[in-house]
């Protein structure tokens, strides 16, 4: 995925070069250890802590009465998030009604996939989008800054340069933990600007059947994704991009998934306790798969143009082994879910009829 290093935003790469996994210890082994961090806009719900108090004024007042499922059709659809007023100078104008826009942008946030369930909270919503950083980089996205840690004369430079990134924080409002970042202008987007949509589990099949009906070309995940692993699991073979009929136990039993009976309270804790481990890295593995493939198919077609002699010589010569572990993410859901649904059998066995 991608990391911020030295003030940088680079996509890794260590793990397309490392040994392909030969065994199911393999999966786990390389994705305990992998972390999963992405830009994520969440749609916020009129209901949500921003929205009130002081800035109960700062959402267009186009969108100010939609809920959060509206504005976030809105968005797929037109193919742009608005800016907004926000941060330190937005209480201090003379107008509430009037903001310059050196202080409107749109504001993203720089997480861990285990961390995204706290940014739904706050925006009372799990309607979120889920940019490529580069896209975000060419939109001239930059790390909020709070007015607490800066000098005059930086604090000066912000003004002149970058009001919308300036904010503060106290003891009743301090928002430091979203690692907030901010592009200075309206946000307009294709498809392929997104590495996906999320919507809430219980939506999915209803916004999949929109953007077919649409000929969008959006990728969705549920957003138990992000939330609850196992939930996720449950669903996960239904999914478009996935959409099993059956699901192999033993690596050789077929059987159909309505086979399972749902899971009572003592048979999740028992699945949950043998299997978090599996479940944790299956999400993993989802959410990579949607993200990385767009960088390796662009290395990938980069290698192409160079010459064969050179490759040779160079970090570049496991090409092939470059391309296997691209493909590692699908497999290891494969074999997750495997691995998961004949764990599941042994603990259901005496409630399903073979």
């Amino acid at each position: 995925m991608i990391k911020i290093e030295n003030g940088r935003i680079n996509f890794i790469e260590k793990h397309l070069f490392d040994p392909k996994i030969e065994n199911f210890e393999g999966i786990l082994e390389r994705y305990n250890s992998y972390e999963v961090d992405l830009f994520i806009h969440i749609v916020s719900d009129p209901k949500c802590r921003y929205e009130s108090g002081v800035g109960a004024n700062r959402t267009l007042k186009a969108i100010s009465g939609l809920s959060a499922k509206e504005r976030f059709t809105n968005i797929i659809e037109k193919r742009v998030i608005n800016a907004n007023p926000k941060g330190f100078y937005a209480n201090k104008v003379k107008d509430i009604n009037k903001h310059p826009d050196e202080i409107k942008s749109v504001s993203l946030a720089y997480c861990n996939q285990n961390e995204v369930p706290s940014h739904f909270n706050a925006r009372s919503s799990e309607y979120g989008l889920v940019f490529f950083h580069d896209f975000l980089l060419a939109n001239g996205m930059i790390p909020v800054r709070y007015i607490n840690e800066e000098d005059e004369e930086s604090i000066r430079r912000l003004v002149f340069n970058d009001a919308y990134a300036l904010e503060a924080y106290g003891k009743k409002y301090d928002m430091r933990w979203e690692n907030e970042w901010r592009i200075n202008h309206d946000v307009i987007f294709n498809e392929e600007d997104v590495a996906f949509i999320i919507v809430p589990d219980n939506e999915y099949h209803d916004f999949i059947e929109l953007i077919v009906n649409k000929g969008f070309e959006y990728y969705v995940l549920p957003s138990s994704v992000f939330t609850d692993p196992l939930k996720f699991f449950l669903m996960a073979h239904t999914l478009e991009h996935h959409s099993w009929s059956q699901i192999r136990l033993y690596g050789e039993w077929k059987v159909d998934f309505d086979m399972f009976p749902d899971l009572n309270e003592d048979e999740e804790a028992e699945f949950r306790k043998e299997c978090g481990e599996h479940l944790m890295c299956l999400i993993k593995a989802e959410v990579q798969d949607a993200y990385e493939r767009r960088y390796v198919s662009r290395f990938m077609n980069f290698a192409s143009y160079l010459d064969s002699a050179f490759l040779d010589k160079t970090s570049f010569k496991e090409l092939q082994l470059v391309a296997d572990n691209a493909q590692e993410p699908y497999q290891t859901h494969r074999d997750l879910m495997m691995h998961c649904y004949t764990a599941r059998f042994e603990i259901q066995r005496e409630r399903i009829d073979i």
